[in-house]
């Protein structure tokens, strides 16, 4: 069995690989609904015990983290062969969830960002947090935004914090204590239980994603945004008892129930993406991660070394 340390997971797989790597899965068929559900137990000396499995064809992993230690988060992706059912490779954890996350919010919103994007303009992202997901999204972005010199048809990164501090990111960016105005593209990766940003502060033509709670009672956007905005989930069971972003503007009746659309869809129906780019009103992607993304992620990091 390989052991695949966080060096090897970064040197074989980015955040853009990854996300098309994840379109294609779904291109390919895969249903999230179908998708073994993650679990979860409180472990007595403090923190958190979770795992995800999941199975394919080919293959078979499961993903076990500790939340609350020293690091925060911490573990390993076991990789099974799906004819043998024998251990394939053991993969860090933490590495592999970095890549996968944005990866998922870029493969939700890649062609919406694409068409709304303004003609010969940097696109400009807001990065709500300072965290290591906060950092791979802009390192995302970059890779699969940034082909422009001069300012031109690049990415402005903002990191929007609290308290100004320097945020270790290889990127050029700025950090800023409140939202810059208009921005096009809105990242909320905190670890907050009320909402991070005001209806307000959201432009009609920015997409948005929200990613740090993965908890029904906890959200990082208002309900008046998710009632004015076309909201994309993963899958609809894991938005009705995972995401509270979507439920709690449900129990508000800023939102009716079922009133989204799936990650699948987005991808797999062209013509679904190009209507909800053309729409006058914010697009949200909330995201609470799926099993089968990290092992779709972890079966091409082994085979890629």
């Amino acid at each position: 069995m390989r052991v695949v340390d966080s060096a090897a997971v970064r040197s074989a797989m980015t955040v853009g690989r990854a996300a098309y790597v994840l379109r294609a899965a779904l291109l390919e068929g895969l249903d999230p609904a179908a998708d073994i559900p993650r679990g979860g137990a409180e472990v007595p000396s403090g923190g958190q015990l979770l795992w995800m499995p999941s199975t394919s064809r080919d293959h078979a992993g499961v993903k076990l983290l500790t939340v609350g230690g020293d690091p925060w988060i911490q573990g390993a992706y076991l990789l099974f062969d799906g004819p043998t059912l024998a251990p394939v490779a053991l993969l860090d954890g933490p590495a592999l969830t970095d890549l996968r996350t944005p990866a998922v919010s870029f493969a939700g919103v890649l062609e919406i960002l694409s068409a709304r994007r303004r003609p010969g303009a940097p696109l400009r992202v807001a990065i709500i947090g300072s965290g290591p997901q906060a950092v791979h999204h802009a390192l995302g972005a970059v890779e699969l935004f940034g082909g422009g010199k001069g300012g031109e048809d690049g990415v402005e990164v903002t990191f929007v914090v609290r308290t100004p501090r320097d945020i270790d990111c290889d990127v050029p960016h700025v950090v800023a204590t409140e939202l810059p105005a208009d921005a096009d593209f809105i990242v909320c990766a905190t670890s907050a239980a009320e909402p991070v940003l005001a209806d307000a502060d959201v432009a009609d033509h920015a997409v948005v994603v929200a990613m740090g709670a993965h908890d029904p009672a906890k959200r990082e956007l208002p309900g008046e945004l998710m009632g004015r905005a076309a909201v994309i989930v993963e899958d609809p069971h894991v938005a009705e008892t995972e995401c509270g972003d979507v439920m709690i503007a449900v129990d508000e009746g800023h939102l009716q129930r079922g009133d989204w659309t799936t990650f699948r869809d987005v991808v797999v129906k062209p013509e679904l993406a190009r209507e909800l780019a053309d729409s006058d009103r914010p697009v949200v992607f909330k995201t609470a991660g799926m099993s089968w993304e990290d092992l779709a992620v972890a079966v091409e990091v082994v085979a890629r070394l």
